[in-house]
């Protein structure tokens, strides 16, 4: 190891050294920091990307660091490394370099015009005396393939580089190539030991040290175990820390406990890393679950100091000025969220501060874009918002979202109260008008048929299949969300029955889709009823004896072949002869496989039990009739999971290996 420790060095041309350059953002970039770390005698940072630790939760960092060519991003990238200074950076289109020096506690701003001045500044702030920086611009696509992993697509570069780019690039792909062929341990000594901690024990997290991720990783270890009281009291410790990355891991996992405690982590991030904007976000909503609209109109304000193009940001800034009643501040907090990304929060909020201010066409106009910019079933809260209002006026309003969400009878009866109070409104004649309309709306249900897996059955289908009924809504208003009750009956007796729950957004007024599968055990003739926001459809329904290709069809198999092609198309299976086409398909298939599985170690060796104990699978397999095939795809319909992702032939030899 300590050769091949050498030898990396050597290959990357630099000294050891304690801090990173990460990869700079924008075009460039990745060459560009790769000129500066070789000046310092940095580590590549390439490897530093390919090496940094990964987060304990889910989202990764984007969640948490926002600009990670910013100075949170430096500071976090110095915690979650443990390096003693980080160097981020981004290329501006002007030309221009802007970087951030991080190290004891403190981030430092640069900006240059060339990557020369930004190495010597780097070399001073370190005290060293630093090498010529030599950028490669031209290395940068190959660089950034690298930091994806793809070697191979990075050495097709080489070919394309003047002489020293492609020395330079080779020493980087010998570096990379050493980093998989030995893993992190290679680069005990290049890079900071948290990061070779890390990789060391990410398996097991309560073997890491105490630095970098370490004491992050090991407050959400217990979360494995599901032991949340453990969690919680880890990172609770973690509250007193100084360190922003701590405070940040404190918050999320209490956050996801429904611990407090995850406001006050929120709150003490704001204070050790007053740069960071993911704190001021965490406070901003602790705030708010306060109702301290002040405080959350603080935090988002100094968010928006260090993120001004956020339109989450603006969002709820729009909705805290609202709680405090400055309406022309939230006005212009909301059409700023809306500028930078049209979002339903935003223009549902919009809605209403027009409504408010008696400005109806801009409420319409706002109302209108909420509900084609919904998808994700906000209008209840929409709704909430309009009646904390207490204003019997808004009362309009609320009809006007019940009806474009297809909850006629709300609506009706929310114009009919906002009449009744104000009968001579100017919205009025609109409300008098809407009910009119509502009162004369139809829901039509059609039901077209069956399908059994990718194939149309109409509506003779065969017994004991899993069917889904394909139905078709329409309205001359709108659809609301609900349910479908599919119901079949032999005569008034009730025989199969399923539920299909309908998520739609508004504005809808059309659909059709499969539901939830039926199947009927009998043959015989049968009445079929869907029911569905207050209509119904009806159907007369011929089931006829099934059989086993069609009843794999109906679980989603579609039996395949070594080649990957399907043995039977689905139209022919499902036909009268597809269980006997499929039988005689699969013994071929099989058949003619044994001879491969032959040579396949877990196929060669005799089976020790079961029902062919002694022989081997490959001789199984030689000899396997349909008789022996039906008895494997009958257990596939118990375990679709068996034919779902593999051929036949492999399944099938698989599933003799489980016979016991």
């Amino acid at each position: 190891m300590r050769r091949l420790l050498f030898a990396l060095a050597s290959a990357l041309g630099l000294a050891l050294a304690g801090g990173l350059v990460l990869p700079f953002g924008g075009a460039g970039g990745t060459a560009a920091a790769l000129a500066v770390a070789d000046a310092v005698g940095a580590p590549s940072p390439v490897l530093a990307e390919l090496a940094f630790p990964e987060t304990p939760w889910p989202q990764g960092w984007s969640l948490v660091m926002g600009d990670p060519n910013g100075p949170g991003g430096a500071r976090l990238a110095a915690e979650a490394t443990g390096a003693d200074w980080v160097l981020v950076g981004r290329m501006e289109p002007d030309g221009w370099i802007a970087a951030w020096f991080y190290r004891d506690g403190r981030a430092e701003p640069a900006r240059f015009t060339d990557v020369g001045l930004l190495a010597s500044w780097l070399a001073l702030k370190l005290d060293r005396q630093p090498r010529a920086a030599t950028p490669y611009p031209g290395l940068d696509p190959a660089l950034a393939l690298l930091a994806d992993g793809d070697v191979a697509g990075a050495r097709a570069y080489l070919e394309q580089l003047d002489l020293p780019a492609s020395e330079r690039l080779h020493r980087e792909i010998a570096a990379v190539e050493a980093l998989y062929a030995h893993g992190p341990a290679v680069l005990a000594g290049v890079l900071p030991d948290p990061v070779v901690d890390y990789w060391a024990h990410r398996k097991v997290p309560e073997q890491m040290g105490n630095a970098g991720m370490g004491p992050v990783w090991k407050a959400f270890f217990p979360l494995l175990d599901d032991d949340r009281a453990e969690a919680g009291r880890r990172a609770r410790a973690l509250l007193a820390s100084e360190r922003a990355l701590d405070l940040t891991g404190a918050d999320l996992l209490l956050h996801a406990l429904d611990d407090p405690a995850w406001g006050e982590a929120a709150r003490r991030l704001t204070e050790v890393a007053p740069e960071l904007a993911f704190g001021w976000e965490e406070l901003s909503f602790a705030a708010f679950e306060a109702d301290d609209a002040g405080t959350a109109a603080r935090a988002l304000e100094r968010a928006l100091e260090l993120e001004p193009d956020s339109a989450l940001y603006w969002t709820n800034l729009g909705w805290a000025r609202y709680l405090l009643g400055n309406l022309p501040g939230a006005v212009a907090a909301s059409l700023r969220a809306m500028a930078l990304e049209p979002n339903p929060t935003a223009a549902y909020n919009l809605g209403l501060f027009y409504a408010l201010a008696r400005d109806h066409d801009r409420a319409f106009t706002y109302y209108l874009e909420a509900l084609r910019l919904d998808d994700e079933g906000q209008t209840p809260m929409a709704l909430e918002d309009l009646a904390a209002t207490g204003r019997s006026d808004m009362l309009f309003w609320m009809g006007f979202l019940l009806e474009r969400t297809g909850r006629n009878a709300e609506a009706i009866q929310a114009y009919q109260d906002f009449l009744a109070a104000h009968p001579d409104h100017p919205l009025a004649p609109q409300a008098r008008a809407a009910i009119a309309a509502l009162e004369r709306a139809r829901v039509t249900l059609a039901l077209e048929g069956f399908r059994l897996g990718p194939v149309d059955t109409g509506f003779e289908v065969g017994t004991g299949e899993p069917l889904a009924a394909v139905l078709t809504a329409a309205a001359d208003r709108y659809l609301p969300v609900g349910e479908v009750e599919l119901v079949v009956y032999d005569g008034t007796r009730e025989v199969a029955r399923s539920h299909t729950p309908v998520e739609v957004p508004p504005l809808t007024s059309g659909w059709t889709r499969e539901l939830e599968p039926v199947a009927v055990e009998e043959s015989g003739r049968y009445r079929v009823v869907a029911r569905y926001a207050g209509a119904e459809a009806e159907a007369a329904l011929l089931v006829r004896p099934g059989h086993l290709g069609r009843r794999l069809l109906g679980v989603g198999i579609a039996p395949r072949a070594l080649s990957g092609a399907e043995l039977v198309a689905p139209e022919v299976l499902a036909g009268p002869e597809g269980e006997q086409r499929l039988l005689k398909a699969a013994v071929r298939e099989v058949n003619n496989a044994a001879a491969g599985a032959a040579h396949v170690e877990r196929f060669s060796h005799p089976l020790e039990g079961g029902p062919f104990a002694g022989k081997s699978v490959a001789q199984v397999m030689a000899t396997a009739d349909a008789d022996l095939l039906r008895r494997f795809f009958e257990a596939a319909l118990e375990r679709p999971e068996m034919l779902l992702d593999q051929d036949v032939a492999n399944a099938f030899a698989s599933w003799l290996l489980e016979l016991r």
